[in-house]
């Protein structure tokens, strides 16, 4: 089973307890999560943490589509679903 994170886990992760300098291993785990396709989260997500120009910025930046997964047509009809 593969989990979806959201922006939050980024930014928290960057600002409390796993910064990049305190605890690399984290966001190394996160790409090898990623790898063994595990772990990963969606565009609108990246673009979310790709607009503050930081650690976190740059770190999803080289992540790319591989982790932030672009929609694709079968989720499109889903979001009117999960807008109610």
């Amino acid at each position: 089973m593969a989990y979806l994170l959201d922006a939050d886990v980024f930014i928290r992760a960057k600002n409390l307890h796993d910064g990049f300098d305190f605890c690399p291993a984290f966001w190394e785990w996160l790409i090898v999560q990623n790898v063994a396709r595990c772990v990963y989260s969606v565009e609108k997500v990246g673009n979310e943490v790709e607009a503050v120009e930081d650690d976190l910025s740059e770190w999803a930046r080289e992540r790319g589509k591989d982790f932030f997964l672009p929609p694709d047509d079968s989720v499109l009809p889903s979001l009117a679903a999960v807008s109610n």
